[in-house]
């Protein structure tokens, strides 16, 4: 049975455990400590119910957004511009476009940074936590 195109991709180039293992975590401690002090400002700012929650998915796509800007950016030393996302999460492995100029490319790479590292999970608590913590004091 000839290897299907994921197979393909990651024999090309392939995913050291450790480093995808370090950069989700990386990820999930900046969303953690983003999503806190989210918390904190929404709690001074005196946001209630939806609001807070509106004012934490903006904030979020925002850090997110900033992230993202930041791996892209990464010069790799020949000129050919960003090492692009899938250099360090793997998505669901597959290598698409790409190319010279293009930056490494995995397929659902880009769900890994705009909603990988607890961004609904562990990093929403540590918002509630903050935004209910200031916002009790403060009331």
């Amino acid at each position: 049975m000839p290897p299907t195109n994921q197979e393909l991709s990651l024999l090309i180039n392939p995913l050291v455990p450790d480093s995808v293992t370090h950069n989700t975590r990386t990820l999930s401690n900046i969303h953690s400590l983003s999503s806190f002090l989210l918390g904190l400002a929404a709690g001074i700012l005196g946001l209630r119910s939806s609001g807070g929650f509106i004012f934490y998915l903006l904030g979020t796509l925002f850090v997110s957004l900033l992230f993202h800007a930041l791996l892209i950016g990464f010069d790799n030393g020949d000129k050919t511009g960003g090492l692009g996302v899938g250099a360090y999460f793997p998505g669901n492995g597959e290598i698409v476009g790409g190319g010279k100029g293009k930056g490494l490319r995995r397929r659902g790479a880009w769900r890994d940074v705009w909603l990988g590292g607890g961004v609904f999970g562990e990093a929403l608590s540590g918002f509630v936590l903050g935004w209910a913590g200031v916002g009790g004091i403060l009331r």
